[in-house]
């Protein structure tokens, strides 16, 4: 057995998760720089998200739900019942120019509603389970097809249908709104569960490593302390990796979260529309 190979693997180990034990306290400092605001900052936010909830609530025509689960699927609802109201507009005059236009994009949202709609039924009421529902859910192209058609026959479309388009594309805007809201939530409470367990897994991560290193350079001439070393590696180097792997596994999935959902509207991203 090559102890010094060993020596280092340790060191290096012992290192690495210190290292990561910072990270932790600098992910911390992050969390804390961004919950400590002032009375009136944190008055501000409240009243933007307020008058985002009574926009949402004006549209459904209901109190909406505190839960995201619950507030999404209203506010799904919201949207196709608008994109119906805009496809019967649309048939009930079939003479009018871009009808056939209109028609077809509003039966397309409503489909992609009753998606949503689906999904959320089957899902639970975390944050991720709702943000996942929405992680394509970019309708920059849709709002952009509803403004050019509704330039086009700007004089050919009757002021109801002009309206119902409009009531379409803030449903939409409303619905890329939400999502983006629960991506900053989603973060957060990913960045304070990964310093949680970080610290949790990490600190006996270090111990073991550093007990291990300290069995490894006991004398030969004492074979009790050393009878079960070929257990005690594989153990002690699996959990002296754990916090590495454990951290991969977040960066990994906000990373993916935040690839999915980069753009904003009016924008989109090739990745958003695979």
């Amino acid at each position: 057995m090559d102890l010094q190979a060993l020596f280092y693997v340790y060191s290096g180990l012992i290192t690495g998760n210190f290292t990561l034990i910072t990270v932790v306290v600098s992910i911390n400092q992050l969390l804390l720089s961004r919950e400590l605001q002032t009375p009136g900052e944190l008055r501000t936010q409240i009243e933007n998200v307020i008058e985002y909830r009574r926009d949402v609530e004006g549209a459904a025509d209901e109190i909406v739900p505190v839960q995201p689960l619950g507030f999404l699927r209203l506010l799904v609802e919201a949207t196709r019942e608008q994109a119906q109201r805009l496809g019967e507009f649309s048939r009930n005059d079939a003479v009018q120019a871009g009808g056939d236009e209109l028609a077809s994009e509003a039966t397309r949202l409503t489909e992609q509603m009753d998606q949503i709609d689906t999904l959320l039924r089957e899902s639970e009421t975390g944050t991720i389970n709702v943000l996942l529902t929405l992680l394509r859910t970019n309708y920059a192209q849709e709002i952009n097809r509803l403004r050019m058609t509704k330039e086009r026959f700007e004089e050919d479309l009757s002021p109801p249908i002009h309206d119902s388009i409009d009531e379409v594309i803030d449903r939409l805007q409303e619905i890329d709104v939400a999502r983006q809201y629960f991506k900053a939530i989603y973060f957060q409470q990913e960045l304070a569960s990964l310093s949680r367990i970080l610290l949790y897994v990490g600190l006996p991560a270090v111990a073991i490593a550093t007990a291990t290193l300290l069995v490894l350079t006991l004398p030969a001439s004492e074979p009790e302390a050393i009878r079960h070393v070929d257990v005690l590696l594989p153990v002690s180097l699996a959990v002296g990796f754990l916090p590495l792997s454990i951290l991969c596994s977040y960066i990994l999935r906000t990373a993916t979260v935040t690839n999915l959902t980069a753009a904003t509207l009016p924008f989109t991203t090739p990745e958003q529309e695979q």
